[in-house]
């Protein structure tokens, strides 16, 4: 029998394999870069992500639960510091939200001591305050189709028709706000409306090219891809280098060695 020794692995050999490991990273590294440069092109800036997958890997997602009331055909939420008509973010928020209403001009949601007018279609009007009147507020309630006011009192306020002018009212006959339980589809849907202002593409863009969104290890996961495009660089001239030297070698052995 003859003893036959394992082959080791040429430059060429690592270079072919060191190759498909990179080749994946350099595509990465080569098209999000593209896309950096031109990102107002591509309006990376601009455009928010609404992937699921996405999203929960980034973490975007509200500790607290939605507080909604139903306001005829919509729904007013108030979300980790943002207000939402239905699945519509309005405005942000800084204060607790309690209660919204329908009234005779505007759709009027209460703060602890600011008011916030809508259009019937949900477009932000004003933020009034109501620090001088008073403040506190507890619960927004109607009469007469005009909002009323409860305070940490207790007091009770009215407005005029026009939301200007407040009057001090007893308890009597007030139909108070009450939170409406979201359906698991509501729900579904407002969150995808929280997070679609929560990440944007020009993020995500630029974690995919420095490797980021892959977690701690990304970066030097990049760093690899790098270090592997200079080590095939070098071993592909040295691959050449060789191959060229062997052809000179053997063009020399037969211009010597013909018959």
């Amino acid at each position: 029998m003859t003893n036959r020794k394992p082959k080791k692995f040429t430059a060429f050999l690592w270079h072919r394999r060191v190759g498909l490991f990179a080749l994946v990273l350099v595509i990465i590294l080569a098209i999000t870069g593209i896309m950096l440069n031109h990102t107002e092109q591509f309006e990376l800036d601009e455009t928010y992500v609404n992937n699921s997958w996405l999203l929960n890997w980034y973490g975007i997602e509200p500790e607290d639960e939605p507080i909604s009331f139903r306001v005829g055909e919509h729904i007013i939420s108030s979300w980790h510091d943002q207000l939402f008509f239905d699945d519509v973010a309005i405005t942000s928020l800084e204060q607790n939200i309690h209660g919204a209403i329908a009234g005779e001009q505007f759709i009027v949601v209460a703060l602890d001591n600011v008011l916030i007018l809508l259009t019937p279609d949900g477009e932000l009007v004003e933020h009034v305050s109501t620090s001088i009147s008073f403040s506190d507020i507890q619960r927004l309630g109607m009469k007469y189709k005009r909002p009323v006011i409860e305070t940490s009192e207790p007091l009770y306020y009215m407005a005029d028709e026009h939301i200007l002018d407040w009057d001090v009212i007893a308890n009597e006959d007030i139909k108070w706000t009450e939170e409406y339980p979201l359906t698991k589809n509501e729900k579904e849907k407002l969150l995808i409306a929280y997070r679609g202002n929560g990440l944007k593409l020009e993020r995500v863009i630029l974690d995919l090219h420095s490797g980021r969104i892959f977690g701690s290890y990304g970066v030097y996961l990049m760093d690899a891809a790098a270090i592997a495009l200079l080590w095939l660089s070098l071993s592909g001239l040295w691959v050449w280098s060789s191959r060229r030297n062997k052809m000179r070698k053997k063009k020399h052995f037969q211009k010597h060695h013909r018959k």
